[in-house]
């Protein structure tokens, strides 16, 4: 009996090594872009900013150091994470 809980035991963890292998072979997901309007100055290394009418405070490049409230910036998302990357107009 113990012959067959190894043999179990090693076609899940062959499962498991061949689900994680596809996964980290899988393409990477597109990045999109989008503009927000600056609802605010950087504080606490986020940007304020209000995209579609939902408030957020995302990330920003150096590039958005600069950004006053009311300005309009370029927002790059890949995967989970959205960043402020440059200011459009100001």
């Amino acid at each position: 009996m113990s012959m067959n809980q190894d043999a179990y035991r090693a076609r899940d963890a062959g499962q498991t090594l061949a689900q994680t292998l596809a996964n980290s072979l899988a393409p990477p997901d597109v990045p999109g872009f989008d503009w927000a309007t600056c609802a605010g100055p950087p504080a606490d290394n986020v940007l304020p900013v209000i995209l579609q009418e939902a408030a957020m405070s995302v990330p920003y490049t150096t590039n958005c150091a600069a950004a006053k409230s009311g300005d309009r910036v370029l927002l790059l998302t890949v995967g989970h994470l959205t960043t402020a990357i440059a200011i459009l107009t100001q």
